[in-house]
């Protein structure tokens, strides 16, 4: 829509003081929205109702918006009947004879976060209705319980080729000539080549094991909620006593036809609804749950996630505005041409944290960057893998650490705290992560390893 120079970097500016500020992510965004469009309507002689309602009516029924607001609240749905068939329960109780303290229940989330690699939402999801009760019993903070479940989920997805991360990803960087260029034979194999530099995502995962066994201590807001802990009484054992628990094969049947439809149909949608009718198919002949309770529950289920289904709407809308504002243009373009070849990929990943960050998406925003920085890369002689990874670097660090990210709310609700709450207590640690990450690839840049 234009150029409204330093005016562009209002917008997020008042999204990340009025969240921290007030503490009210959902009003925060909505600020952020009508100040985008009250400058742009200001400097372009629009009527602002006209313009942001249009923003509004277009993310509103934009089909992948959609789409994602309809898998979250599906997931909210599927937890509530596996939640009924307390088959999370037999897990935990298994996992408990094996993990006799707080160390080995965080350890064993931790690896299941890893080997669930196909999709970070069916790994929150997973790992919070197996483990989170078995945590409290063990007098674990929620807050630690969804810091390990938000960093093995995206950290991991982005490191192997079999995961929605890494189709979208492989697919929009192939669509660059500089990578087409490179001489791999198809897009994943690019993309396999460049994850060996994706040191976010591998510091990420790496950081939880030392924070569990102490090598990292508790920091910050995580450390007030180890602190708060000290007065709360152990959770009773009878919640996970033999005659209060399911059958495991309730979970693990579903849970196997999500993964397989993912795998064979790449669509998490779908998958879900596979998974549900297993449920009905599973469920209803046993008596686990009657037809009307089973109707009543994944309704109930999806109602759930209301409070995060609207604060991921106000999200996409932050995004839409952004976009209309020209904000990742500008930032891109403003700081680009100063960059040499030896500092690009850490310039990259950056911007690309940046304004992944201030917009909450992981993937649209970078790939909006993917068509300029790539190119860009290109034309200054930096290293094309290194400058790939630290694209998909920065996009992870915003599923991570954004507080309004998807990821991070779906977290928060799975874990049953609020989503400011998780974001301050794992920020410490993603910005442990960062800062070395950054020093990496300067380090890598100007020593000419790769070149």
């Amino acid at each position: 829509m234009g150029d409204f120079g330093l005016w562009t970097l209002l917008p997020p500016f008042v999204v990340i003081f009025f969240a921290i500020k007030a503490k009210r992510p959902t009003e925060a965004l909505l600020l952020g929205c009508l100040s985008a469009y009250a400058i742009i309507a200001y400097f372009t002689d629009q009527n602002f109702k006209d313009i942001a309602m249009d923003a509004f009516f277009k993310v509103a029924t934009d089909k992948d918006n959609i789409w994602i607001l309809l898998v979250c609240g599906l997931f909210g749905s599927l937890r509530a009947l596996l939640n009924v068939s307390k088959s999370t329960h037999a897990i935990a109780n298994m996992i408990g004879h094996y993990c006799k303290d707080a160390k080995s229940v965080l350890l064993s989330a931790w690896g299941l976060g890893c080997i669930l690699f196909i999709d970070d939402y069916m790994n929150i999801i997973t790992i919070s209705s197996c483990l989170k009760r078995l945590a409290d019993k063990m007098r674990v903070p929620r807050a630690t319980m969804a810091y390990i479940i938000d960093s093995t989920g995206a950290p991991a997805c982005v490191l192997v080729p079999f995961s929605t991360w890494a189709v979208f990803y492989a697919g929009n960087f192939y669509g660059q000539e500089a990578v087409k260029g490179l001489g791999y034979e198809s897009a994943m194999s690019a993309y396999m080549h460049c994850a060996p530099y994706m040191f976010y995502a591998s510091l990420s995962l790496i950081i939880v094991p030392l924070f569990i066994i102490g090598v990292i201590p508790p920091i910050g807001p995580m450390k007030k909620e180890y602190e708060k802990m000290k007065n709360v009484e152990a959770v009773e054992d009878d919640v996970y006593n033999e005659r209060n628990t399911g059958n495991i094969i309730d979970f693990l049947v579903p849970l196997g036809v999500m993964m397989l439809i993912t795998i064979l149909m790449d669509d998490m949608f779908l998958a879900l609804i596979g998974s549900i009718v297993t449920c009905f198919v599973m469920y209803i002949p046993r008596k686990i749950v009657g037809f009307q309770d089973f109707c009543e529950l994944w309704i109930k289920g999806f109602e759930e996630l209301m409070p995060t289904l609207v604060l991921l709407l106000f999200a996409f809308f932050m995004k839409q505005a952004c976009a209309d504002i020209n904000l990742p243009k500008y930032v891109i373009n403003k700081c680009l041409p100063f960059v040499g070849a030896a500092t690009f990929p850490a310039v990259a990943f950056v911007l690309v944290s940046i304004l992944a960050f201030v917009t909450g998406d992981s993937w649209g925003v970078p790939a909006i960057c993917i068509t300029i920085i790539v190119p860009l890369g290109a034309a200054c002689g930096a290293n094309i893998l290194l400058t790939m990874a630290a694209i998909i670097s920065g996009s992870v660090f915003c599923s991570h650490a954004c507080f309004y990210s998807d990821a991070t709310l779906l977290t928060s609700n799975c874990c049953e705290i609020d989503c400011m709450l998780h974001a301050k207590t794992q920020v410490p640690y993603a910005l442990i992560a960062y800062a070395i990450t950054f020093v990496i690839y300067m380090f890598i840049g100007l020593t000419g390893i790769m070149a």
